[in-house]
């Protein structure tokens, strides 16, 4: 095969396999999912593929055995790259296979691998021959407009569609950049709350002061904390001390006051 059969049939397989990648994956979500990355119904990585495995496995296209090992590691290893690359432009993991057993850096995993094993079988033993069959039948210059067509077509949508997905991925990363941020002030606020409530405690534990606080409240039993803001309860003195700054004997003690 010359040029032009590649890539027409890198597009005809970049569109089966985006057939293929849609109907799996509604099936698991149980609606319907386009997993295209462009804005034309094809997935450039099934179209690579092919054509890398037509192009490497003819010479060995008698022995099957070896058309499936060698079809499974070179496109789990182009899943693999493909992964990588995206992330490192994106900075985003567009699949991650972590949860799945037997997976590497949760860019590929043994059941997509095997699965990828299949598809090289039905390609090279079943679409192949129909495809060389159906452009023997289209003639050169044909083929080679066509081939011109989808060509720009891939080149202006992938412009189009790298630009789009640019600015996505900084959003998504302008909204993790935001929550960690708002996680570290969390973590400030609570640590510094924590200083209060233990300078308070300090205080407390003061003897002196937690001697004239207890006879305080026994003398006003029903002491408590002016209501605050709309809706809310007053808070006895009492419990407050007991369940915020107090100690757990002052909580037993407490119990038991209110028990007896």
């Amino acid at each position: 095969m010359n040029l032009e059969n590649y890539i027409f049939l890198f597009f005809v397989y970049a569109f089966l396999g985006y057939v293929c990648e849609v109907i799996y994956c509604s099936i698991g979500q149980r609606k319907l999912v386009n997993r295209g990355y462009l804005y034309a119904p094809i997935c450039p990585i099934y179209g690579a593929g092919a054509v890398l495995i037509i192009f490497s496995m003819n010479p060995i296209k008698d022995m099957w055995y070896l058309v499936l090992i060698l079809g499974i590691v070179l496109t789990s290893g182009l899943e693999y790259f493909t992964s990588y690359l995206m992330e490192v432009i994106f900075h985003m993991r567009w699949w991650d296979y972590s949860k799945r057993k037997f997976n590497i850096n949760g860019r590929i995993c043994l059941r997509n691998s095997l699965l990828f094993g299949a598809l090289v079988m039905a390609v090279m033993y079943g679409l192949e021959p129909l495809a060389e069959k159906g452009m023997a039948w289209i003639e050169d210059m044909v083929l080679r407009i066509i081939d011109c067509i989808l060509v720009l077509g891939i080149i202006i949508d992938f412009i189009f569609s790298t630009i789009k997905n640019i600015n996505i991925a900084k959003v998504v990363n302008k909204i993790s950049d935001i929550t960690e941020e708002a996680k570290d002030k969390l973590i400030l606020i609570k640590e510094a709350a924590g200083e209060k409530i233990n300078e308070a405690k300090d205080y407390i534990g003061n003897t002196a002061i937690a001697l004239k606080l207890k006879e305080f409240i026994a003398k006003y039993p029903n002491l408590s904390f002016r209501k605050i803001g709309k809706g809310k309860k007053r808070l006895s003195v009492s419990e407050f001390i007991t369940k915020h700054l107090g100690s757990k004997d002052d909580e037993d003690e407490s119990n038991h006051s209110r028990k007896a």
